[in-house]
């Protein structure tokens, strides 16, 4: 493999990998990982993360960024599934789903600008570094030896998608339920008074009584900073499991 930028980082992914490698060795496996970050580097500046510096996961968990370009920053995924206690292969399947997402956007944004050039603008908040994995999955049909597992990845995520990479993980209903006043606290900015005059509606669509702004976007009774500081407040269960 021809030395490379990415090179340093490639095989130090690869090998927290060992394990899990499935089909290709080392060599190949590294190859690809170098081969999908030249791919992004070629239209964007793109590096490794020279000093240390961390994302909080909205105190479920810490992890460091591993890459940045001159707008964003990247975690690399496996090291949140790590932290919040999300087997990986679920975690690369929810990354799957939402570059599939991205690839139909750009596709439809690239059609709309009619000039005949592809972007890549839309495809930049998750980049799949081309891993071939498998890990244990107790919930798998046992292939021909017995054993049960699934397929796996790994991926470069966007700092702005961890929100959304939190709904979906293990810790996903006590991250929304921690936001919730702070979201309140911005709805009633953006529009004030206005939520007033908007009906909230039973389960079978007939009007409750209430508004948008007592109801839908309520702020607890607290404060914005006490709702930040408890949207960032991690898990409230009386330990540092996930949830089952």
């Amino acid at each position: 493999m021809k030395p490379s930028l990415h090179t340093p980082f490639a095989n130090a992914l690869v090998a927290k990998h060992d394990g899990l490698l499935c089909d290709d060795g080392p060599e190949e496996q590294a190859a690809r990982v170098v081969a999908a970050l030249e791919r992004v580097s070629a239209v964007t500046p793109f590096a490794p993360m020279a000093e240390h510096l961390a994302v909080d996961l909205a105190g479920f968990g810490e992890v460091p960024i591993v890459y940045v370009t001159e707008d964003e920053d990247y975690l690399l995924l496996s090291d949140a599934a790590d932290a919040l206690g999300w087997p990986l292969h679920k975690a690369h399947a929810w990354a799957r789903h939402m570059h599939d997402y991205a690839i139909r956007d750009q596709r439809e944004a690239d059609e709309a600008r009619g000039d005949g050039r592809i972007g890549w603008d839309r495809l930049l908040d998750y980049v799949d570094l081309g891993l071939n994995l498998i890990e244990d999955d107790p919930g798998a049909k046992p292939d021909a030896g017995g054993r049960r597992w699934a397929h796996a990845g790994d991926w470069l995520i966007s700092k702005d998608r961890v929100p959304h990479l939190l709904v979906n993980s293990p810790w996903g209903k006590e991250f929304v339920d921690n936001s919730l006043p702070a979201f309140g606290h911005a709805m009633r900015k953006v529009w004030g008074d206005k939520l007033r005059s908007v009906p909230t509606l039973g389960e079978d669509g007939t009007p409750t009584g209430g508004n948008a702004y007592d109801d839908l976007f309520s702020t607890d009774g607290l404060t914005e900073e006490e709702a930040l500081r408890r949207a960032r407040r991690g898990p409230a269960l009386g330990d540092d499991e996930p949830p089952g």
